[in-house]
């Protein structure tokens, strides 16, 4: 009988200690979604969620891609644009990287069966004027990295 109870406490034990475990690990994972951003539609439209100015560590953001496409699923958005730097690359020493379409590239495959749209894109950066601007819905973001700022604007109404 002792034994009998013994091994019932035990397993009850071992069982208890799953779930102690279980139970924190699963709540620290997040579902997509779960940051979701709602806006309502208006009668007659369909509103986008969007987010046209991102950057990346291949610019002088912080994070990959694909980190970047979790995030905005996570967020619930419908599209993202990143906008890496064309001639600001602070992390140039870590992570040379000469064609500025690369972030797209690896969004898109971070993208690839999921229901978000990436449309490629870049940031212009000079001094002022004219500053920093977003050049979105490029073909090719490496025929915008020239120096004379006004062919570059005039390549990136070209392309979108």
């Amino acid at each position: 009988m002792y034994t009998a109870i013994h091994r019932k406490l035990k397993l009850l034990l071992v069982f208890a200690g799953t779930l102690f475990l279980l139970i924190p690990a699963r709540s620290q994972g997040l579902s997509m979604g779960d940051r979701a951003i709602e806006f309502p539609d208006i009668p007659g439209y369909l509103t986008l969620k969007c987010d046209f100015h991102t950057h990346t560590v291949l610019s002088d953001g912080h994070v990959w891609p694909n980190i970047r496409v979790e995030e905005a699923l996570r967020d619930g958005l419908d599209a993202i644009s990143i906008t890496d730097h064309l001639e600001y690359q602070p992390h140039r020493a870590d992570i040379p990287h000469p064609d500025r379409n690369r972030s797209y590239e690896l969004a898109q495959q971070a993208a690839e069966g999921k229901d978000l749209i990436i449309i490629h894109g870049a940031e212009i950066t000079r001094s002022m004027p004219p500053g920093h601007a977003n050049a979105i819905f490029l073909e090719d973001a490496n025929a915008l990295n020239r120096d004379d700022v006004m062919e570059v604007f005039r390549e990136a109404k070209r392309q979108g």
